[in-house]
């Protein structure tokens, strides 16, 4: 009985862990839906994403950022009234002392937002996608803050979004792992039972195993850099074109023998590409052609770089405005 008990408890905890989305405690006005990061600006939607190029390339982060660095902020609309309205932007430091549950009420409490500002654009009415690029100079929390003005009611919606800059990603996780923890030992301490299992001393150990196999030793690739250059001059549309792609770790350790698969879309338009470019030559130092790429319509694509090596595969995303 005491096997099977330990043994329905952690397998409680596999299916938990293995179940619960990673962003199921939302905040702010960023939140996580499938693969794809949304911000709502009242009723108003649109994709967000960050890419910070200089470190982590086309790799795309929701909200924390892993290091101070120039930044890209992209947000893609999914409501048309977006394209008429003038958005502005704003990053501030976090002095509202609420951390990742601050809310626009907190920001409009704040005496001099100016001076806890880092960063502000203006309004402007920018169609289909807003762009802002940003150099984080140091670490720490901030808060980002959209507002968008209704062009006929005047009326003002506006979004809030905590984020840290410096991210270890481990957040309020041994929080509340700790606690959990030391709440179960004073059940079982109370209860007796702890008393009545160390008595068992088989019994119980192997349904710790029982616990400890049911979390296997998880396996990453390592995050890689994918950058690229058309050696038959831009991409023009409906025009049949090679690329060089050049594959690095984040170390710059230049990556060879990998297998490359490209894809990619317009998400705006739920749009693939026309053709299925393929990798026909690996040219060493990490450089690999790749021909058939064609696209067939202007505006905003995403090319997908997925990258398998020995270590694992790896999903790179490249932003790309033709």
């Amino acid at each position: 009985m005491i096997v099977l008990r330990i043994a329905r408890y952690c397998l409680n905890l596999y299916f938990l862990a293995a179940f619960l989305p990673q962003n199921a405690i939302a905040h702010g006005g960023v939140v996580e839906e499938g693969d794809l990061c949304v911000i709502k600006v009242n009723y108003l939607r649109a994709h967000f994403k960050i890419y910070q190029p200089g470190v982590t390339g086309h790799k795309q982060y929701c909200e924390d950022l892993p290091v101070a660095s120039e930044s890209i902020f992209v947000m893609e609309y999914q409501h048309d009234s977006l394209s008429e309205m003038a958005i502005d932007f704003r990053i501030i430091r976090d002095v509202t002392g609420k951390g990742r549950f601050a809310r626009i009420e907190d920001i409009a409490q704040i005496e001099d937002l100016q001076g806890a500002t880092v960063y502000y654009q203006p309004p402007v009415i920018e169609p289909d996608i807003y762009t802002i690029n940003y150099t984080f100079e140091e670490e720490g929390n901030f808060i980002g803050i959209v507002s968008a003005a209704h062009p006929e009611t005047g009326s003002v919606y506006a979004a809030v979004f905590p984020f840290e800059v410096g991210f270890t990603g481990l957040g309020y996780w041994p929080f509340f792992i700790g606690l959990l923890v030391v709440i179960q030992i004073q059940y079982l301490l109370m209860s007796g039972r702890l008393k009545r299992w160390f008595g068992k001393g088989l019994p119980a150990a192997t349904g710790l195993i029982v616990c400890l196999l049911l979390f296997p030793p998880a396996s990453y690739a390592d995050d890689l850099v994918v950058t690229y250059t058309t050696p038959d001059g831009d991409p023009q549309i409906n025009r049949m074109h090679s690329w060089i792609l050049h594959i690095e770790t984040a170390a710059g350790v230049e990556v060879e023998g990998a297998t490359v698969e490209f894809d990619g879309g317009m998400p705006k338009h739920n749009h693939g590409l026309p053709t299925k470019p393929r990798v026909t030559e690996e040219l060493g130092g990490g450089d690999y052609k790749l021909d058939g790429v064609r696209f067939h319509m202007s505006g905003y694509w995403e090319i997908v770089v997925s990258v398998a090596t020995d270590s694992g595969t790896s999903i790179v995303t490249i932003p790309l405005q033709l």
